[in-house]
């Protein structure tokens, strides 16, 4: 009877803990039966989750790289100090500062003695080791990438180059680590287009994504805005002021001549942006009017299309969906302060997407489609700063603060980083910073506005 009695006291008890267990399980469903979302995540938790914050997810280690040529040493240590800081902005691992190292050096790449990496406070999960040879200018590379917990080996490649080309050979190591590790190609190789008057008049520029390697681009000598990439990477497009009437121009990357030009009788064209398929550019114009409006021209037929027709409105700065292909995000001023917009390029229908006022400026679109990055001047704020926004959830999370005014966000290719323009030093640098608004860097030392991030890869 006693042992009865508890049976059923025991079921009834695990039954309770089953149901309580399940219960985030079964609830969704419940909610989607109801016909009601299950609230989102919020906006600054999703954020804090696509980077691997210091203090929490996988940690790497990446000793001095092995080199039998004493002349090389100093190279070697270039390129593993590359490396390193390439992975430690991708915060797709954390990186294990030097002086946590075991003292045994590692002789041999074939041969690792795991147990000391494995013994506190080390323990790292991976162990990047590389060896370098040299012949004149030539650089051979190899790297190792182990599971030092499972002491296997995950990765092996051998890398060629030059002593001139050593940056680029850490970035593509770097790429293909981050590719290893996340399964996406990682942001070391790509490029950012900007504007500089670092001659006397605005050109356009292009460098490396942590500003090293920056050649000049346009040789207009004269005015050069709005760059913008083909997705592809072999196309730029902007407007120049080279001529008596500002025109829109699209250069080649490779040798930087002419492509096509879209030139008007009258206004100035603003704000270029290719379509995700490289078929069209968005661009706006007060070429019809006294107003900014927005336009799509063919690339193939030069047949150019008139979207919004508001008189005395400014319409600028469209941006494509790159998910969808065929929404616009644009900034007008129809309610009285420029706010951010979406129209849909097929059916002409429109949303307005900030509600909050203020005056908005700049949308970006992450290459996801989830996210919009945008300069914001709330009410009652003297200053632009960068702020996010989920499209399905409409909140907003502030990324930037503190001196100066912080505009023109563009994503980094992989969707976890941005770099935008601000004038925090005086005048305006490009600098670069992680989706959730932390370890921000200046990479310009001699001016910077507009960045355009490659969403692609490596321009040649």
């Amino acid at each position: 009877m006693f042992q009865n009695k508890c049976l059923k006291q025991n079921f009834a008890l695990f039954t309770s803990l089953l149901i309580a267990a399940l219960s985030p399980i079964i609830a969704p469903d419940a909610v989607a039966r109801s016909g009601q979302e299950p609230p989102a995540k919020p906006l600054r938790e999703q954020l804090n989750r696509i980077i691997v914050r210091p203090g929490r997810g996988a940690v790497m280690a990446i000793p001095r790289f092995i080199t039998n040529d004493d002349g090389a040493a100093s190279l070697a240590e270039e390129l593993r100090g590359i490396i390193d800081a390439d992975l430690d902005f991708a915060r797709v691992v954390n990186i294990l500062g030097q002086s946590l190292y075991p003292k045994t050096k590692i002789s041999d790449p074939l041969h690792i003695d795991f147990s000391a990496w494995r013994r506190p406070p080390v323990q790292p999960d991976y162990l990047l080791v590389g060896t370098t040879m040299t012949n004149a200018e030539h650089v051979l590379v190899e790297v190792f990438l182990y599971d030092v917990q499972a002491g296997g080996r995950l990765f092996s490649r051998q890398y060629r180059g030059t002593r001139r080309t050593l940056r680029s050979l850490a970035h593509h190591i770097a790429d293909d680590v981050v590719m290893l590790l996340t399964g996406t190609k990682g942001i070391a190789s790509s490029k950012i287009a900007f504007v500089s008057r670092r001659t006397g008049h605005p050109e356009i520029y292009i460098m490396d994504y942590d500003g090293w390697g920056v050649r000049r681009f346009t040789y207009d000598r004269s005015m050069a805005f709005f760059p913008a990439w083909s997705p592809d990477g072999k196309r730029i497009a902007y407007v120049s002021f080279k001529e008596d009437r500002p025109f829109i121009q699209i250069r080649s990357v490779i040798d930087r001549l002419p492509v096509r030009a879209f030139r008007f009788s009258s206004g100035t064209p603003s704000s270029p942006v290719f379509s995700p398929d490289g078929r069209y550019l968005a661009f706006s114009s007060s070429k019809d009017s006294n107003s900014m409006q927005l336009y799509i021209a063919d690339l193939q037929t030069g047949r150019i299309r008139q979207l919004t027709r508001l008189r005395s409105v400014i319409h600028t700065s469209p941006r494509w969906n790159p998910r969808t292909g065929r929404e616009l995000a644009f900034i007008s001023d129809r309610s009285g302060t420029p706010q951010i917009y979406v129209i849909d390029t097929e059916s002409g229908t429109t949303r307005r997407l900030l509600t909050e006022g203020g005056a908005a400026d700049s949308p970006a679109w992450s290459p996801d489609g989830r996210y919009i990055a945008f300069a914001w001047r709330p009410p009652e704020a003297t200053k632009y700063d960068i702020f996010i926004m989920d499209i399905a959830s409409q909140q907003i999370v502030q990324l930037t603060d503190g001196p100066g005014s912080n505009e023109s966000p563009t994503w980094s290719p992989d969707g976890r980083h941005l770099a935008f323009q601000s004038n925090r030093s005086g005048r305006f640098e490009i600098y670069v910073m992680h989706v959730d608004g932390s370890g921000v860097k200046q990479i310009t030392k001699a001016g910077g506005t507009s960045p355009a991030w490659w969403r692609a890869g490596t321009a040649k």
